[in-house]
C-alpha cells in the first residue's frame, strides 16, 4: 500500500497497487475499479466475476496476474458506480448491479441501451455507514444477456467502489526523533 498525501496528487489512484490518498488526517481513501471483460459477442445473464486488471499491457515472460476484486475488512463504502463499454442489453430494460456489498448501484438499460455515463450512487459520508466486518468480494449481476455492439472492439462491465479506512497510528517516520547520546558527549 502506498499513501499519497495532499499536495502530491498528480495521477489517478492505482487500485492494483492499493494506492490511497490521505485527504483528511487519519483517514485513507481508496477508489477501486473492477472489470469483467466479455469473452465473446454474447455474455449470458447471471453473476460476473470482476478482477482488478494487472497494469501489464505487453507480453512478458512473467506478467503480473489480475487480482480478485475484494474490499478489505474495516473498509467503509461511501460510493459505488457501474458502467459498460461497448455493450447493450438483450432485453429492453435489462440491469447490471454491483453485488456482494450493501448499497451496490444498479445500471438500467433503456430500449436495450445503457446510459453513456453509467450509474453511480450519491456521495455519502453520513454517520449511518458501517465498516465491513470481513474482506468482501465484489461481483456484478446482469439480469439479461449482454450483447457486444462492435464485435471488433473489447466489451466490458466496470464497477467502481469508493471506500475509506482508518489510517494506522503514527510511526517513527512521522516525527524527528533525537539521536540517543551517551554520557560524555556534548557540552
Amino acid at each position: 500500500m502506498s499513501v499519497i498525501f495532499p499536495g502530491n496528487y498528480v495521477a489517478k489512484l492505482n487500485a492494483y497497487k492499493d494506492q490511497a490518498v490521505e485527504a483528511l488526517p487519519g483517514v485513507e481513501f481508496y477508489r477501486t475499479v473492477g472489470v469483467y471483460v466479455c469473452p465473446g459477442t454474447t455474455t449470458p445473464s447471471g453473476t460476473l466475476s470482476l478482477v482488478i486488471p494487472a497494469p501489464d499491457q505487453r507480453q512478458d515472460d512473467k506478467p503480473r496476474l489480475d487480482r480478485p476484486f475484494q474490499i478489505p475488512a474495516g473498509a467503509t463504502i461511501y460510493r459505488t458506480a457501474v458502467n459498460t463499454v461497448n455493450l447493450r442489453s438483450a432485453a429492453a430494460s435489462g440491469t447490471i448491479q454491483a453485488t456482494g456489498i450493501s448499497g451496490g448501484v444498479t445500471l438500467t438499460a433503456s430500449g436495450g441501451v445503457f446510459a453513456e455515463n453509467g450509474a453511480a450512487s450519491a456521495f455519502d459520508l453520513s454517520s449511518s455507514l458501517s465498516a465491513l466486518g470481513s474482506p468482501t468480494a465484489v461481483t456484478a449481476t446482469a439480469s439479461d444477456d449482454l450483447e457486444t455492439i462492435d464485435t471488433s472492439s473489447t466489451s466490458a462491465v466496470l464497477v467502481e467502489v469508493c471506500y475509506y479506512v482508518d489510517a494506522p497510528a503514527p510511526d517513527a517516520e512521522d516525527v524527528v526523533l533525537p539521536y540517543k547520546t551517551e554520557a560524555g558527549q556534548g557540552y
